[in-house]
């Protein structure tokens, strides 16, 4: 198996050099992710699960904190190869988005809740703010959840302890603006920029809460929907991440599972 894995590399290097047509490139750069890095990861995850339940047998404490640490590493890999499949699949492939109207003050509270643990470890708080008529809007469902999932953990890993970020939601001209303020560090429109880019990748540590799909692609699946991505940096020590995207599909989108 391994020897199959250091062959695709080899091969995917060969044809880098030999000057490949890149659309191709990105397509097997894409399948040697799938097959030769997540599907074992995916085997490795499973076997640990079961380890750590039991199934083979009793663990002292000492054996269960390494495998849960194995874990949390293979999660955390598992994660990094998810996001650059997902990316290169949305640069090359275009994906059709799958309207329909949901409830964005729900997907955000259960969103927020998933993170509990980490917002008592570090005495954070969130306090969602709505000024909207109405929560319900149209959009892709799955995409938009993995968007306020990653703008969310992205604030978090940086939030101050001990401090309070605060979620605000505001519609405006047929558009709907969601905002994460936390206190943090200052951070220079430079490195917001470099933040935004596919090929800056920035490595949390494993304590901290995953980072979701990555913020370059939160960015293309946002301009999918016709909005824009919100990052500010002010020298009071306060961040914004958020987004701004219309509340309603536009008229050339045939949508399902609308009211």
């Amino acid at each position: 198996m391994y020897k199959d894995i250091q062959l695709n590399s080899a091969n995917f290097l060969t044809e880098i050099i030999n000057g490949t047509d890149l659309e191709n490139l990105k397509r097997s750069f894409i399948e040697i992710l799938t097959h030769d890095l997540k599907t074992p990861i995916i085997a490795q995850i499973r076997v640990l699960e079961m380890m750590l339940e039991g199934n083979f047998g009793r663990l002292n404490n000492e054996q269960s904190e390494m495998l849960q640490l194995t874990l949390e590493s293979c999660n955390y890999m598992y994660t990094m190869v998810a996001t650059l499949i997902s990316t290169y699949r949305f640069d090359i492939e275009e994906p059709e988005l799958y309207y329909s109207e949901f409830n964005i003050m729900q997907v955000i509270e259960e969103t927020i809740k998933k993170v509990n643990a980490y917002l008592l470890e570090n005495n954070l708080k969130v306090v969602v703010i709505p000024e909207i008529k109405t929560p319900v809007i149209a959009g892709d469902l799955v995409r938009i959840t993995k968007v306020i999932q990653t703008l969310l953990f992205n604030s978090l890993n940086t939030a101050f302890k001990n401090s309070i970020m605060k979620v605000y939601l505001k519609e405006e001209n047929g558009n709907l603006t969601v905002k994460f303020e936390s206190r943090s560090g200052y951070i220079s429109p430079e490195k917001i920029e470099r933040r935004f880019k596919f090929h800056t990748y920035h490595t949390e540590k494993y304590d901290k809460i995953g980072t979701g799909i990555g913020l370059y692609l939160a960015k293309k699946i946002i301009e999918k929907h016709k909005g824009k991505i919100i990052a500010e940096s002010l020298i009071t020590q306060k961040n914004i991440l958020g987004f701004q995207i219309p509340v309603e599909a536009p008229e050339e989108i045939c949508y399902k599972n609308c009211v």
